[in-house]
């Protein structure tokens, strides 16, 4: 998802309308959304004779970055989530203005409307109440950075074993630290953590005696909300704004009505449900919470692949792990 992620294979795929056609859609979403975006998409290509791609392996990079090289084959729209990664930054430089997007809320909005946001990826904290040793819960993002939770708070990552790096991280989530509370602030966060787990361990593990067993875990909404002992773990929403990466798609203006359909099915009321149902909420309905990110102003001015390489490097050459 919104991983830092070493490269891998294509992988599986769906191709619709003909190999070796122009993309009109080529499109990677968070894997529990990959099914149902799939069978959306699917159906619009087939109603309308549209050349998709759906990437519904393991891989993130691949064939995203090797189109991306090849202007001649640039897909007529690209869906993704916004990550920092030179792929997105490249897509957001490169976007142009376009009247088939749609506005999107809490803050999520291109004001250039280059990249139409269509739902959101929020971090929320899942609270053990078994280890809270009669502390209040963290409220809100400068709270697990502070001493009494030093030790106690578990985030996504993934490595094969102790004795090699993490390939896979919540890089967005350092990213968001570093922007908004400096490089100190990601050094207290190291201090704060117990460890890196996957977030579907972390999820089914949390209140019960297995995975790490943090009492602060950072994950996603959805995820957070998959943890099955309810009477010992609860959702919490931060009050200052749940860190939130936006999902949305670039698309060139000439093509705006060959790719109106894929647009009416993204933004649409049925495919919202399906977001909704999923926890990751779309931009055209009330949002649960409040939402933040580092801002589009800030990510257009450039280099945020090389903030979050930063944000990664001070992390883990001060956390003791």
């Amino acid at each position: 998802m919104f991983l830092a992620k070493t490269r891998r294979g294509d992988g599986d795929a769906t191709i619709l309308s003909g190999a070796g056609e122009p993309l009109d859609l080529l499109a990677r979403m968070p894997i529990p959304l990959r099914r149902p975006f799939k069978l959306a998409a699917e159906a619009v290509a087939r109603r309308h004779d549209l050349c998709i791609r759906a990437v519904m392996g393991g891989e993130w990079d691949a064939p995203f970055d090797a189109l991306m090289r090849e202007p001649a084959r640039r897909p007529a729209m690209v869906v993704t989530p916004w990550t920092p990664e030179t792929l997105c930054d490249d897509l957001v430089r490169g976007a142009e203005p376009s009247s088939a997007l749609v506005p999107a809320g809490a803050g999520l909005a291109d004001p250039l409307d280059g990249f139409g946001v269509f739902a959101a990826i929020p971090l929320v904290f899942l609270v053990d109440h078994t280890r809270l040793a009669g502390r209040a819960p963290p409220l809100r993002w400068a709270d697990v950075l502070g001493a009494q939770w030093r030790g106690e708070v578990v985030f996504g990552g993934w490595r094969p074993h102790t004795g090699v790096p993490f390939s896979d991280y919540n890089q967005f989530l350092l990213l968001c630290l570093l922007e908004e509370f400096g490089e100190d602030g990601v050094r207290a966060f190291a201090a704060s953590v117990r460890g890196l787990q996957h977030n579907v361990v972390s999820a089914r593990t949390a209140g019960g005696g297995g995975g790490l067993g943090g009492a602060v875990t950072i994950l996603p909404w959805m995820q957070a909300e998959m943890a099955p002992r309810r009477d010992r773990v609860s959702v919490v929403w931060p009050e200052d704004g749940a860190y939130a990466m936006p999902i949305g798609f670039v698309q060139r203006p000439e093509m705006t009505e060959r790719l109106r359909p894929l647009v009416d099915m993204l933004t649409g009321a049925q495919f919202g449900r399906v977001l909704a149902r999923n926890c990751y909420p779309p931009t055209t309905a009330p949002m649960p919470g409040s939402l933040k990110w580092p801002g589009w102003e800030r990510v257009r001015q450039g280099n945020m692949a090389a903030r979050a390489a930063l944000a990664g490097r001070l992390f883990f050459a001060c956390w003791g792990g």
